[in-house]
């Protein structure tokens, strides 16, 4: 059977919450009862947990982690990702998912209480941060690293997808395939990057001699949620508003947003990819297993949680010295060309 603190505190002669008080290294003890308990452990074999080594270091060994829509496949995927780094290093992740939908939303009460958890660092992973979270995490009272969104005017250490070189990629494939008349399915303003992957998306169209905006746009956007339930709203305004000259290329913000499309597309008859193709972004997992599995932009999230978890971890042991630099570092992204676009129908 494992030695336990009560047996040490018998040995010694003391109280459990003497043992744990000498030798986590907090409070004051006479150096000889000090010296009889750390007698009484090394003859018992005694290791103090992992609990006490951390106090006396005045660290959990925990990291904090917020993403904003767990059910959103991106997000486990990430999640996967930070945690195994996490694991390397020797830290163990706490994870809160504050709802984005909410107004206002919850990420200041779960960074208040992830703080009160004494958790060594922060990564936040959101797909928008409002004005209060913003403030607070400019104000960090520990280490913080962002992933995939932004705190305006605030040089945090960030790491990002190159959303406008993958809006640019799916709109190039399009026009690559033959498409002159495009959709963008955009999510709500707070989704800080959609704006991007619009303005590469667009960047595109004007490279190939498109308008952009205005009378006789090549370009149509609706918006919806985020979700396959908006994809599918945001297709269907497409397709009522755009008539007769309806798209045939569709960007959407996201995986999500283009699987909802198929079901809009699919509840007027039409096919994808032979009269209306489709591309994504996320390369979620069971993107290749819808049905046209989905030509998608990949993101790199296993490497976003390893650059994460390191810049955090080096943040964290230069806490109380002159921290290193704090870095933003751009991803790309990567086109994975599926059975959802093809050439625009004829005629």
């Amino acid at each position: 059977m494992a030695t336990t603190i009560g047996d040490v505190a018998r040995r010694a002669g003391v109280s459990t919450a003497t043992v744990s008080r000498v030798l986590s290294g907090i409070g004051r003890a006479r150096p000889e009862t000090h010296a009889r308990v750390e007698a009484a452990a090394r003859e018992l074999g005694f290791r103090p947990s992992d609990v006490a080594r951390s106090l006396k270091r005045r660290s959990t060994l925990t990291l904090g982690l917020i993403v904003t829509d767990i059910e959103n496949p991106y997000f486990p995927q990430l999640v996967k990702a930070v945690e195994v780094a996490a694991i390397a290093e020797g830290y163990v992740i706490l994870l809160s998912n504050a709802d984005e939908d909410r107004e206002p939303g919850p990420e200041t009460s779960y960074l208040d209480l992830l703080v009160e958890r004494r958790v060594d660092g922060l990564i936040v992973a959101a797909s928008t941060i409002g004005a209060s979270q913003g403030e607070w995490l400019a104000t960090a009272p520990l280490p913080a690293v962002l992933v995939n969104t932004a705190v305006p005017g605030d040089p945090l250490a960030t790491i990002v997808s190159d959303n406008r070189g993958g809006g640019r990629a799916a709109a190039q494939h399009l026009l690559d395939l033959g498409h002159r008349r495009f959709g963008y399915l955009m999510p709500p303003p707070r989704n800080l990057d959609a704006p991007e992957r619009l303005a590469g998306a667009c960047d595109a169209l004007a490279g190939a001699g498109l308008v952009v905006e205005g009378d006789g746009s090549a370009l149509s956007i609706a918006g919806g949620a985020p979700t396959v339930t908006g994809g599918e709203s945001a297709m269907t305004t497409l397709l009522d508003v755009a008539r007769p000259t309806r798209p045939t290329g569709i960007v959407a913000y996201n995986d999500l947003m283009a699987i909802g499309a198929m079901r809009a597309i699919r509840s007027r008859g039409l096919r994808v990819p032979a009269d209306i193709s489709l591309v994504g972004f996320d390369d979620v997992a069971f993107a290749a297993y819808v049905e046209p599995a989905l030509t998608t932009l990949r993101q790199e999230t296993a490497e976003m949680g390893r650059w994460a978890v390191a810049t955090l971890t080096e943040l964290i042991r230069a806490s109380g010295t002159a921290r290193p630099a704090t870095p933003r570092r751009v991803v790309p992204v990567h086109l994975e060309i599926r059975a959802s676009t093809g050439p625009p129908p004829t005629g």
